[in-house]
């Protein structure tokens, strides 16, 4: 993607209500305004930045997103649950997340975890390799197209989630993924688990953290 392709400029951003102790934000954009939320850590120089699949939301596989948001920030790291202006358009939404890296930087964080799900762990991929604010990333039930650049983003360390029992991708797409990804890198299949990882919470919980925790 061209640099004329991702323009975007931060115009401001306007915080909205409190919810279960996360501030929703709207960032006004020249492209049109990102809806967030944000559970902040204080003070804070890591964060996390979760985007969702082709449906949009803030919400991640088995509830992940929010245990992140609710279990980070005690441990010093910020998390930030982005929704796409425009679901299901890649472009618009790797531009999106980008947004979402710099207004990371901007407030204060010097270092991200990008978390993305499905169509977002090709996003989470295209993202990491394209800001230097982002030190990791994780794909769960990654999507193959788009994911093609993954071998660009090393040496950001890179983890593929994915069940063997998914019905709307194949792991094969994860351990493609995986094969053309530089190190390091790690790729853990989920013998019995779908796509959303249902029933599988705890168990994608530790892993997404113990990789947050020893790689941002």
């Amino acid at each position: 993607m061209s640099d004329d392709q991702l323009d975007l400029r931060i115009v401001g951003v306007d915080p909205g209500e409190m919810l279960d102790g996360a501030q929703r934000l709207t960032m006004r954009t020249t492209r049109g305004p990102i809806a967030m939320i944000m559970h902040a850590a204080a003070p804070a120089s890591r964060a996390v930045l979760c985007v969702s699949g082709a449906l949009g939301g803030f919400d991640g596989p088995a509830q992940l997103y929010l245990r992140l948001g609710r279990e980070l920030p005690a441990r010093g790291i910020s998390v930030v649950r982005l929704n796409y202006r425009a679901p299901n358009d890649f472009a618009e939404c790797l531009i999106d997340a980008v947004a979402g890296l710099a207004f990371i930087k901007g407030v204060g964080h010097a270092r991200a975890a990008l978390v993305g799900h499905s169509f977002g762990g090709a996003i989470a991929i295209n993202a990491g390799t394209l800001s230097a604010t982002a030190a990791t990333v994780i794909a769960i039930s990654s999507q193959l197209a788009g994911a093609h650049v993954a071998d660009r983003l090393a040496p950001k360390p890179l983890l593929l989630i994915h069940g063997i029992a998914d019905e709307i991708l194949p792991h094969r797409s994860s351990e493609l993924i995986f094969e053309r990804a530089g190190e390091p890198k790690r790729l853990c299949l989920l013998d019995g688990a779908d796509h959303r990882l249902s029933g599988r919470g705890d168990e994608l919980f530790a892993l997404a953290q113990e990789w947050i925790a020893a790689h941002l």
